[in-house]
């Protein structure tokens, strides 16, 4: 090494540096009470800082915008770095879970709540795609394995998020992600569990709030064929995506994010005859919401559907007749036991608001079978 003079030092990282507001980890906070944390978390937001720790759990408070936080190269200097090194963020949750992993070999789990506009959703993603991006392997197969993991947001997400109030973008279902690695830190495989999938959403949802995204979706980005061959046109038509009058959500192109959820499809491994058998489920519950009932011509406690077509359609896409589909709307069967054997069997009708209860039924119970086979389909690919 020559010898001289050392080198000047540059403080020019240190006066670029974006300037900290508040406290980082509010455990360092001289006097802990409710006034003093929300003091420092609103001081953080207002300088752009969304999160903040309290030891090991890291807080985040959504600004409901883009902050520029998740670049690529945000994300690499994450990578392989200690928790107190760099500013709080989500990555450095994500890389801490991943590298105790493979430190001690020990299951890592993180657990985010929150209540609704909370952040979760993107939350998850980001740990997601951390996951993805610092793990090993570059066979194939591993490739194979991240790109469907990262595929389960866009689909999960239009099958079981929606626009409510609080939140454009609300799970409306919870889910458990578990990733499986072998000991090299390569994923190897994953699984989903899904629970409280909200299926009255299916059917009703208060003013200004919509339906799972993935019916607006459908009905303003459908292929010529399914038009054609389901019946669908735009989400103004059907009872079950228009009553709560919110047809577009601001800052969402449905157009786009129905192309994403073909792609998503498409990547976890997902036919195009399971493609279509999925359209085909969801034309038949929007063509369920639009079955209306007047009560019947002999007894105003009896019902009668307003427009036979409809059921007969509906009959097409469920591969039925219009007759059976006709009597489980506006019918119910009923046994009678007899001692541990057979009883009578009576077909009992249904008022108008029973007919109703039936048809809704009928609606959410195909929704829920279709959800819990997609995560199903989803599980069978990433093993």
């Amino acid at each position: 090494m020559a010898r001289g003079r050392p080198r000047k030092a540059d403080w020019s990282e240190g006066t670029t540096r974006k300037k900290q507001a508040g406290v980082s980890d509010m455990t360092m906070l001289s006097k802990i009470t409710n006034e003093s944390i929300n003091d420092n978390l609103k001081m953080r937001f207002e300088n752009a800082d969304i999160y903040t720790y309290i030891g090991n759990v890291l807080i985040s408070v959504n600004p409901f915008k883009d902050l520029g936080i998740y670049t690529p190269q945000v994300l690499k200097s994450y990578e392989n770095k200690n928790r107190m090194e760099l500013a709080p963020h989500v990555y450095a949750i994500a890389e801490g879970a991943f590298r105790n992993m493979i430190a001690y070999s020990e299951d890592q789990c993180v657990i985010i709540s929150g209540e609704s506009g909370a952040g979760k959703t993107e939350a998850a993603k980001k740990i997601m795609e951390y996951i993805a991006a610092v793990s090993g392997g570059n066979s194939s197969s591993i490739k194979e394995i991240k790109d469907m993991v990262l595929a389960t947001n866009p689909l999960l997400e239009s099958f079981g998020c929606a626009k409510t109030l609080r939140n454009n973008n609300s799970s409306r279902h919870g889910k458990y992600l578990e990733i499986q690695f072998n000991a090299g830190g390569e994923p190897v495989g994953a699984m989903i569990t899904n629970y409280l999938l909200e299926k009255n959403r299916v059917v009703g949802q208060i003013q200004n709030e919509r339906n799972f995204h993935i019916f607006y979706q459908f009905t303003k980005s459908a292929s010529d064929e399914y038009r054609q061959n389901f019946g669908i046109s735009g989400p103004e038509n059907f009872l079950y995506t228009s009553k709560a009058g919110c047809l577009d959500v601001p800052n969402m192109d449905d157009s786009r994010e129905y192309a994403d959820t073909l792609k998503a499809m498409s990547v976890i491994g997902i036919s195009t005859a399971e493609q279509d058998q999925i359209h085909r489920m969801l034309a038949a519950i929007l063509w369920l919401g639009n079955v209306q009932f007047v009560p019947h011509k002999d007894d105003d406690n009896m019902s009668q559907i307003t427009d036979p077509d409809i059921t007969a359609f509906i009959a097409y896409l469920l591969e039925s007749t219009p007759e059976l589909v006709s009597k489980v709307l506006v019918s119910r069967t009923i046994e009678t036991p007899r001692g541990g054997r057979r009883g009578s069997v009576y077909d009992v009708p249904l008022n108008i608001a029973q007919a109703e209860s039936a048809r809704n039924g009928l609606a959410k119970a195909i929704y829920d079978r279709l959800f819990d086979w997609i995560v199903m389909r989803v599980n069978q690919a990433m093993q």
